[in-house]
């Protein structure tokens, strides 16, 4: 019986961050996690519109993943953020080549907000309680972080799946909070965790869906 797929993604570098620790999280994690009932697959996506747009649902397609973990790099980050829910907002913002997205929002006709059905809030208790600083966070922001895990969320809604968006600090190589160590350590029980909740039976979402726009603009 063929395992169950993970696609364990990262960011490439974009203005601010000549160093995205995301990137080289998701090929570690890949080659270093012991995961006998799982098939591992990694990507570090450029930090560009176009190719997210491009290369998410290229990916979704050819792999089939049945958990999607996404790593992104926060600079005002003291620990790990898990992300509950991704906006249906884009920022008008340049990405890596100096280019905005398209339009303001992600997809025409959906919702406004689309949310995880991992259990967020437990997920920042075990990594605090396993020595780690982490929160549950609200807001994914309107970058490509939020780009990414909207449509990763819109597959789940379509196909089944769990997916997941979790933002890293800077390491102090970048003068950040954390050691390189210590953040591949919990990104490490991130996935552990990750993994664990998604062989359990279907769960409510945490929260409700807003499914007005008013509700979550910021």
């Amino acid at each position: 019986m063929a395992r169950p797929r993970v696609l364990i993604t990262g960011f490439g570098p974009f203005p601010g961050v000549s160093e995205n620790p995301s990137g080289w999280l998701a090929e570690t994690l890949a080659a270093g996690l012991s995961a006998n009932a799982w098939e591992l697959h990694s990507a570090v996506l450029p930090t560009e519109w176009d190719a997210v747009a491009t290369l998410a649902p290229r990916l979704h397609e050819s792999l089939q993943p049945h958990v999607m973990i996404h790593f992104g790099v926060s600079a005002r980050a003291k620990g790990l953020q898990i992300e509950r829910a991704a906006h249906n907002d884009a920022e008008p913002r340049a990405d890596a080549c100096g280019a905005r997205p398209p339009c303001s929002t992600i997809a025409a006709d959906s919702v406004a907000r689309l949310e995880t059905r991992l259990p967020v809030s437990a997920l920042a208790r075990r990594l605090r309680a396993q020595g780690h600083a982490a929160r549950a966070s609200h807001s994914c922001g309107r970058y490509l972080c939020n780009f990414l895990y909207y449509r990763s969320l819109e597959r789940t809604e379509r196909a089944g799946g769990e997916a997941l968006f979790v933002h890293v600090p800077l390491t102090h190589a970048q003068d950040g909070p954390l050691s390189q160590d210590a953040l591949l350590e919990a990104a490490q029980d991130t996935v552990t965790f990750v993994l664990e909740a998604a062989t359990q039976a279907p769960r409510p979402r945490d929260v409700k869906r807003a499914t007005d726009m008013s509700e979550v603009r910021q």
